[in-house]
């Protein structure tokens, strides 16, 4: 019997093609002249050689050539463990192996790349109420530095409603997209917002708006604040709104 593909290939595989001893590349890369050399040995941990290094009669001869009893080493390391059978018995080496593919699995698995990005929602975040602006410079102040939107309008616009609402948010995500650093472009941005909300109320429509912090994770930097806005344009007379109290003076 001998190693198959299969075996030789998970051994390999689960080994990153370093040695367990010393993790050395077992690979040499191709020159200009040669192609590359591998220069590391599948080693029985049991010889099937009645003579070999640690031969042990009990261990079936379907075993010796088994993923079990195999372990990846450079060629000095192999001929020193069974240069010193004694030394390097089979339980020190099947624990080497064993170490050996736990380090490979821990740097080159799943656990060692990086978290997925994504934003994470947090409950007590979440706005339970939105307010109405009627400022475009307050609506900007709230929307410039978020980097995600959720948008809501009545079902039933009509066609010159909904031109309307959509050049309006159409705007906002164009000057938000832009990045206002400037006073002048932030006076523009003003200016031209507010020809849109005076539209709207035209139409009979207001707009409601609220911050939600969410959290940015994963990748190699660590969670930071993500904002995201709460936009909804509602009807005057939408029963949906509630409201404030006014607040005594002084």
């Amino acid at each position: 019997m001998s190693i198959t593909d299969k075996t030789r290939k998970v051994l390999w595989g689960r080994s990153g093609n370093l040695c367990a001893f010393c993790k050395a590349h077992l690979v040499v890369e191709a020159s200009v002249a040669d192609p590359e050399s591998v220069v590391g040995d599948e080693c029985h941990i049991i010889s099937g050689a009645p003579n070999g290094p640690r031969h042990d009669p009990a261990l079936g001869l379907d075993e010796i050539d088994g993923l079990a009893n195999l372990l990846l080493l450079c060629r000095v390391h192999h001929k020193l463990i069974d240069d010193q059978p004694d030394t390097f018995t089979a339980s020190a080496l099947r624990q080497l192996k064993a170490n050996h593919e736990k380090w490979v699995k821990e740097r080159l698995g799943p656990k060692g790349q990086a978290e997925p990005v994504s934003v994470v929602r947090i409950a007590e975040e979440i706005p339970t109420h939105l307010v109405w602006v009627t400022s475009a410079k307050a609506l900007l102040d709230l929307a410039s530095d978020c980097h995600g939107r959720y948008d809501d309008y009545p079902e039933d616009l009509t066609e010159q409603d909904l031109d309307c609402v959509g050049s309006f948010l159409q705007n906002l995500t164009d000057w938000v997209d832009l990045g206002i650093n400037e006073p002048h472009e932030r006076i523009s941005a003003q200016k031209s917002l507010a020809e849109n909300m005076s539209e709207l109320e035209r139409s009979g429509l207001r707009v409601y708006v609220a911050r939600e912090k969410q959290q940015l994770r994963g990748g190699v930097a660590a969670a930071s604040a993500f904002y995201a806005l709460h936009l909804r344009i509602v009807r005057h007379d939408d029963p949906s709104q509630i409201p404030l109290p006014i607040q005594p003076e002084g």
